[in-house]
């Protein structure tokens, strides 16, 4: 297993890198570790793709007038989510054979 995360320039940081190192030496991909994020790679993380389009559709589906209502709304959406692991599930499985399927390539128009 490899611990993954994005390119954001806080994350890249010495002190994460020296905590990733400690934490996971060797096997993690990101900007300045043992193995770079590949330029234009495609986008394998599930909160990316899946978790909060999907999260966004269950909070807004219908106006939100109040803060509790959308803190209310937002507590409902992630415990659905929570429950619902094997959408997820289904979700990384099918993107990562996508992925497989192209060689590593752009595969997003495959899905």
């Amino acid at each position: 297993m490899y611990f993954q995360h994005d390119g954001a320039p806080p994350h890249s940081s010495r002190e994460v890198r020296n905590f990733l190192n400690y934490r996971f030496p060797g096997p993690w991909i990101g900007r300045g570790g043992p193995h770079n994020w590949p330029a234009r790679s495609p986008d394998l993380n599930p909160l990316d793709y899946c978790v909060w389009g999907w999260m966004k559709e269950l909070v807004y589906s219908v106006k939100v007038v109040t803060r509790d209502a959308l803190l209310g709304r937002i507590l409902d959406a992630a415990h659905r989510i929570r429950n619902s692991q094997r959408k997820l599930q289904r979700a990384v499985h099918n993107r990562a054979a996508a992925c497989f399927a192209a060689g590593g390539g752009i595969f997003e128009n495959q899905l």
